[in-house]
């Protein structure tokens, strides 16, 4: 059967059951629902099931309902309905324009739009670069590559953002780059940015090539902290590859007595505050377009499509499996369809977002093999990065409104900043 083009819609995914009515039980709901018939836990899920723009809207009903929504708990709730829904499964996806401008765009992955939603981008115009860090439960993390001068979290739904307040520590002619992370700790239902200082190499021993200085911020203390390197490492990206179940993942370098230098994927573990590092699959080392490192429903994975001629338009999924320890090749999806030049992101039920030599970007759906193309215009070939991305009421404190910015006011470019 020849893969769905542009235009045509495959419903063959079946949705979701709905679930039971959720308890209420550490949720103030009595006040809320006192003049309503339903019964409260029913009317409690109805509502846990709304858009966020429809809560938003639902807050001027009356005050019961404002300090429902406002209640973690319900924020908590709210936000794990949404994201079993697939119909809310999206990609932020971040693109350069000709002007070198930075362009924020949102896509549900089953919509019948033709084009993604544009967003206005809070991140301030004078900053020439911009990282897309990563995205958790609906927040944005976005910073300013190599030195992480800005660091924002952005709900992009609410409109709403914050820059961090940035460690009181000088950047000097010792630091070589600086790489951020971004995670979640469900146990204390915080959210918390990993910030990681590799120093140039100072020596000619090996050790000495590996030299690095790690700090967490902490969203519910709004503060900094360092966190102590049972081991040294290295890391050449500027944010880390992917994030896992609220956990970042980097390609990092560690010294091994034996090999010297050997290849892992660094990760930090956000409750116990400790870094830790797991193999990195032989299958991209001899896969010479490489691969892609993705949250797989839930676990860590890396897509790979073959070089060859005869499989070039095949993706393989290989899952790391935390229980035995190492990676396995779970499933091959293909023929696509479509040449790939590089395959960027994949949503939270594995719809791949994929780009074409031509720059096109397109889904691809391995369940049905339906493809929907798009473009985002002005956006400049091979400048695209994205991740997953599920709406939510997450707020943090000292958030404000986004407001447009000035583009003229885009004039300060990296080669600016350079002292002779």
């Amino acid at each position: 059967m020849p893969p769905k083009r542009k235009g045509q819609r495959n419903n063959t995914r079946k949705p979701s059951k709905p679930d039971a009515p959720l308890p209420t039980n550490n949720v103030v709901v009595s006040g809320a629902m006192s003049d309503c018939k339903l019964p409260e836990d029913l009317m409690l899920s109805i509502l846990t099931l709304l858009p966020v723009k429809s809560v938003q809207r639902y807050k001027c009903v009356c005050k019961p309902w404002l300090k429902l929504f406002s209640t973690t708990e319900f924020i908590k709730m709210h936000r794990e309905q949404t994201a079993k829904n697939p119909q809310n499964h999206s990609l932020i996806i971040h693109s350069i324009d000709e002007d070198y401008y930075h362009n924020m765009s949102l896509l549900n992955v089953n919509s019948t739009a033709e084009e993604p939603t544009n967003l206005v981008n809070p991140f301030p115009v004078i900053f020439k670069e911009m990282d897309l860090v990563g995205c958790v439960n609906g927040l944005v993390c976005l910073s300013c590559p190599p030195f992480a001068q800005m660091i924002v979290l952005w709900n992009p739904v609410l409109s709403i953002w914050k820059a961090i307040r940035l460690p009181n520590r000088g950047i000097d002619e010792s630091i070589d780059r600086i790489s951020l992370g971004f995670g979640y700790d469900e146990s204390k239902d915080d959210y918390k940015i990993v910030r990681i200082t590799i120093f140039k190499p100072d020596g000619n021993s090996p050790k000495n090539f590996l030299r690095a200085f790690a700090e967490v911020y902490s969203a519910n203390l709004d503060s900094w902290k360092r966190v102590r390197l049972s081991f040294q490492f290295s890391i050449t990206p500027t944010r880390n590859n992917v994030i896992v179940k609220g956990r970042p993942y980097w390609t990092a370098i560690i010294y091994d007595p034996v090999k010297m230098f050997r290849e892992v994927m660094l990760w930090y573990d956000v409750e116990n505050e400790v870094f830790r590092h797991v193999p990195v699959p032989d299958y991209n080392m001899h896969c010479t377009k490489g691969g892609r490192f993705v949250e797989w429903k839930s676990s860590l994975a890396i897509l790979v499509y073959s070089p060859t001629r005869e499989r070039d338009d095949f993706v393989d999924v290989v899952v790391y499996d935390e229980g035995k320890g190492h990676w396995e090749t779970k499933s091959c999806h293909g023929p696509i369809g479509l040449k790939m030049e590089r395959h960027m992101q994949c949503s939270k039920d594995g719809v791949i977002l994929a780009e074409t030599p031509e720059g096109t970007l397109f889904l691809y759906d391995p369940v049905t093999n339906a493809i929907k193309e798009f473009r985002i215009a002005e956006a400049m070939k091979t400048s695209y990065e994205a991740f997953s991305y599920t709406e939510s009421l997450v707020s943090l404190k000292g958030m404000e409104k986004v407001e447009e910015q000035d583009k003229d006011k885009f004039c300060i470019k990296m080669e600016d900043l350079v002292i002779d």
